[in-house]
C-alpha cells in the first residue's frame, strides 16, 4: 500500500543541463565525496565554493524546464490519494521560483537549507517520521546514485529512475535489483497503472 511518492529535483522533474563533472573540477572536489559535505565542512561554509556552485544553479534554473509528463503523472498520483514530497539538494530559491514558474505542488519541500543531503537517507527518514508511514509505503523517484543509495539506506524498496537518452542507464547495476527504469513521466504512469491492476497502491 502505497502512502507517498518522493521526488528529486534537478535531472529528474526538471531537465537538467549541469556539467557535473566540470563543477568538480571547478570546485576541486573528487567524484567520489559529496559536493555538499566538502563546502559544509566540519560545520563551516566554503563561502566562495559555495557561490561557485550556486551560480551554476541558478544558470540551470532559468534555462530549465519539467520533463515531459510530469504534470499529467502528479495529477494521477493525486487521484490515487498518494501524497507527494520533493527532497533536493538545490536551494529553496531556486526551488521556490521553478515550483512557482510551473505551478507545482508538493505536501512538502526539503531543499539543501535543511542539511539532509542526499546520499545520507536522513530526508528519507524525516519524511517517514512526518508521515508515520514505512519504507514500503514509500516510492521513490529520482535520477542518480545518490538517489537510489539515499533511497537503500532508507530501506525503500520501490526506486524509479529516469534514464536520459544521451547516457543511456544512469545506475551502474543490473536491471533486476530492485530498480524500475522509465524513459518520461507518461511512461511512468503507465508502469504505475499495470502495478494498480495487481495491487492496490492507495
Amino acid at each position: 500500500m502505497i502512502k507517498l511518492a518522493v521526488f528529486d529535483m534537478d535531472g529528474t522533474i526538471f531537465e537538467s543541463y549541469l556539467d557535473w563533472l566540470k563543477i568538480r573540477e571547478e570546485l576541486k572536489i573528487p567524484r567520489s565525496d559529496s559536493i555538499l559535505q566538502d563546502i559544509y565542512k566540519d560545520g563551516k561554509v566554503d563561502k566562495v565554493r559555495l557561490e561557485i556552485l550556486e551560480r551554476y544553479e541558478r544558470e540551470n534554473t532559468l534555462k530549465t524546464k519539467p520533463i515531459d509528463g510530469f504534470s499529467e503523472c502528479l495529477r494521477y498520483l493525486e487521484t490515487r490519494q498518494i501524497k507527494t514530497a520533493l527532497v533536493t539538494n538545490n536551494n529553496k530559491q531556486n526551488t521556490d521560483f521553478l515550483l512557482t514558474r510551473f505551478n507545482l505542488c508538493f505536501e512538502v519541500v526539503i531543499t539543501r537549507e535543511m542539511q539532509l543531503w542526499k546520499p545520507e537517507p536522513d530526508a528519507f527518514f524525516y519524511i517517514m517520521n512526518l508521515y508515520g508511514c514505512t519504507a514500503e509505503e514509500i516510492i521513490s523517484i529520482g535520477d542518480s546514485h545518490y538517489d537510489v543509495r539515499a533511497s537503500r539506506a532508507a530501506r525503500i524498496p520501490a526506486i524509479y529512475i529516469i534514464e536520459k537518452e544521451d547516457r543511456g542507464v544512469p545506475i551502474e547495476s543490473a536491471r533486476d535489483d530492485g530498480i524500475t527504469y522509465f524513459t518520461d513521466y507518461y511512461h511512468l504512469k503507465e508502469i504505475l497503472e499495470s502495478k494498480c491492476r495487481h495491487v492496490d497502491i492507495t
